[in-house]
């Protein structure tokens, strides 16, 4: 595992944890590119995707005020 993120449905950056030594600008870039990436998908789609040379696996959490 190289990097976890936690981010809102509306791009907002909660948490990051780096496990691999990156310089900023790129780890901004990737944050940016994933967020992107991720939003744009589909609830029914699956949670895999091939992104650079990297399998990412995220989970999509609902929350339902009842």
């Amino acid at each position: 595992m190289r990097f976890m993120l936690l981010f809102s449905r509306q791009g907002k950056l909660r948490l990051q944890k780096w496990y691999t030594a990156t310089a900023e600008r790129d780890k901004k870039k990737m944050v940016r590119e994933l967020m992107q990436i991720v939003l744009a998908r589909k609830p029914k789609m699956c949670s895999f995707l091939e992104w650079r040379d990297l399998k990412i696996v995220y989970k999509r959490c609902v929350d339902r005020l009842i």
